[in-house]
């Protein structure tokens, strides 16, 4: 009697186990994003997985809870289907630098070597602002949360031995 309930709950210690394992194979890391702001630009690189971003603008649902405007058809050649993808998210990230909005005038992609996130989309806007009081961004739905970093980087020339200061 006591070996049939210590196998019980063996079992269901490998059972529970082999499910966590399982579950934890199949999540999807976030989408990650880096804002970065310079004298007269913003660049936006965003990180994510290719294969979920493409099931998420064929999915029909998608489309019908307003998550997307419009649905990618399943037959599109590989320059088609990236030509469609980068449209959806031009035209659905949002981007104002000191309340004015400002487009996205180039939108490229490039693979990544990362193991969850397999597409870098860069995004470039230029801005006429001597000073950045405020930036907001937002991105489509299409891409899940997204843990996004803002960096706005200092330059300096560096004479030979000479020490940089930085305050922040």
């Amino acid at each position: 009697m006591y070996f049939l309930k210590k196998l019980k709950w063996l079992m269901l210690a490998c059972i529970l186990t082999s499910m966590s394992a399982q579950v934890s194979a199949h999540v999807l890391k976030n989408t990650t994003a880096q804002v970065i702001l310079r004298d007269g630009q913003v660049e936006v690189k965003v990180l994510t997985n290719a294969e979920h971003l493409t099931s998420t603008l064929q999915s029909e649902q998608a489309w019908l809870m307003g998550d997307i405007d419009k649905l990618m058809p399943t037959n599109l050649s590989a320059e088609q289907q990236e030509e469609f993808v980068k449209n959806a998210l031009k035209q659905k990230t949002s981007l104002r630098v000191n309340q004015q909005v400002i487009v996205f005038e180039r939108v490229a992609f490039t693979t990544s070597n990362s193991e969850a996130h397999d597409l870098e989309i860069v995004f470039q806007a230029k801005h006429t602002f001597t000073t950045v009081d405020e930036l907001a961004i937002s991105f489509p739905e299409s891409l899940g949360a997204v843990h996004a970093s803002f960096v706005k980087p200092q330059y300096k020339l560096l004479g030979a031995g000479d020490t940089a200061k930085i305050k922040f």
